[in-house]
């Protein structure tokens, strides 16, 4: 409450003023510690499930390899030994089946070199451990985790039902011999040799991770609050030494200052310095513009890093298309509105043909540049007749507007042909792709994107460097 008694009208009305601007600075800093608060929860639930994904595209990837170490094995061993008279066919199986479990046995990866693989008969009979290699040769069929399930029963039969794969948790030991700890695997079957391939991460390593990431948004976020704070605190001092001056130097000019105070709890204005005539006042006059470009200038630096974490938050870091998710998001949004429109849509999606041996072959870093000129390529070529995004590892997916099936598999063709034309830096080699194109009907956004998936795998079945189109 404003006490009247021997006080001014000026006095009244100035510390009103300051009252609202004290009173608008908190409710503006106070809204955005709650936005950036919801940011960062938000944030964490994403890195969560973000981080969780990735693990499990390592376990798959990690099965994938020997997978496809098996078939080269098949494939070049074979030939190699087939030969040699002196072996039979049987012998030669079990030369590769013993190559094949030397390379599982000496496979480790993630953080710390922490996680193996794992190879296990239809029998339960552990063939290959990269960790525990006192339980080959063992059945581990039996082991019974603390609630009573046999663990190795369980993750074979699973493996052997599902023909591309399995995701599964389950109990298993970790520096101990009690099988107590949740550990999520990844496991797929090789039926011809009767085994079960996988791997897998403890899932209080996932949560350790994220975690610590968790940890560093956090300090973040409380640096961010003090700074805030911080500016809040100064602009309130400020607003004070402001009225102590303009108490003992206020005259003709006050109707002017008042005016002004008012505008700029609404308008923001700056003050015109030309019609101060008093060194006081222009004082006063030069701090409070500093104080609302300061004011400005932190609002477009916090816009500013809005923007740069949305755009973060649907970009692939590497190449800079749409990541999966907001490439998904976007095309259920496009179906959605295809079909209220009855307009037509297609999508394109592709694989790089053996990225893998590019990888091998050049390293890592080459192939990183391939994926860097494919996405300017493609961005380039789509134009704004769609939009492009990383999908996966090497897999893309084009998303076209207002395109029928044929015009899609023409654009598909281009630029599959395309892309054998690009050249990269001091490399003789020629890049392929092999993908799907569909053109949606009534389907969801999950299924026209299996679709189209089913389709990529039907072109490598069919030999690689093709497009394969849906009916």
């Amino acid at each position: 409450m404003l006490k009247s008694d021997n006080a001014s009208i000026k006095s009244i009305l100035l510390r009103s003023i300051v009252i609202l601007i004290i009173a608008i600075t908190v409710t503006i800093e106070c809204s955005h510690v709650i936005r950036q608060y919801r940011n960062f929860l938000r944030e964490s639930e994403v890195l969560r499930l973000e981080y969780t994904k990735k693990q499990k595209e390592v376990l798959r990837s990690k099965v994938d390899e020997v997978f496809e170490y098996i078939e080269f094995e098949k494939n070049h061993t074979y030939k190699l030994l087939k030969e040699n008279s002196k072996y039979t066919k049987s012998q030669i199986e079990e030369i590769i089946k013993q190559r094949v479990i030397k390379f599982v046995s000496n496979i480790y990866f993630g953080d710390n070199n922490e996680q193996y693989m794992f190879i296990v008969t239809y029998d339960g009979v552990e063939l290959a451990n990269g960790k525990y290699p006192e339980l080959v040769g063992k059945n581990i069929s039996k082991f019974k985790d603390i609630d009573g399930v046999k663990v190795g029963q369980r993750l074979i039969k699973m493996a052997k039902e599902n023909e591309k794969g399995v995701y599964l948790i389950q109990k298993w030991k970790k520096n101990t011999d009690t099988l107590d700890h949740d550990k999520l695997y990844f496991a797929k079957s090789v039926p011809d040799w009767e085994w079960a391939i996988g791997s897998g991460i403890y899932v209080d390593e996932i949560e350790n991770h994220i975690k610590e990431n968790e940890l560093i948004l956090k300090r973040e976020f409380k640096k961010e609050i003090k700074i805030v704070t911080v500016l809040m605190v100064l602009m309130i001092l400020m607003v004070f030494i402001y009225i102590k001056i303009i108490n003992r130097r206020m005259d003709k000019k006050i109707n002017l200052v008042i005016s002004f105070f008012e505008r700029a709890s609404k308008e923001r204005t700056y003050i015109d310095m030309e019609v101060l005539k008093y060194i006081e006042l222009k004082k006063i006059g030069v701090s409070v513009n500093c104080m609302i470009k300061d004011r400005y200038d932190i609002e477009n630096r916090i816009n500013q890093m809005n923007k740069q974490l949305k755009e973060l938050s649907i970009t692939d870091g590497l190449t800079g298309l749409y990541n999966h998710k907001h490439i998904y998001e976007m095309l259920n949004e496009e179906i959605q509105e295809s079909s209220e429109l009855k307009s037509d849509l297609s999508i394109i999606m592709f694989d790089i043909d053996h990225f893998k041996k590019i990888n091998d072959n050049y390293g890592h870093q080459f192939g990183d540049d391939v994926l860097v000129e494919i996405s300017k390529y493609i961005k380039t070529y789509i134009g704004k007749t769609g939009f492009v995004g990383r999908y996966g590892g090497e897999e893309f997916l084009i998303v076209l507007l207002n395109t029928d099936i044929e015009n899609a598999y023409e654009m598909a063709e281009e630029i599959r042909n395309g892309i054998k034309n690009i050249e990269f830096k001091n490399k003789n080699l020629i890049v392929t792709i092999s993908g799907g194109t569909v053109q949606l009907k009534e389907e969801s956004c999950m299924d026209i994107i299996n679709k189209a998936d089913n389709l990529l795998y039907k072109a490598k079945e069919n030999g690689r460097d093709r497009i394969e189109r849906g009916t």
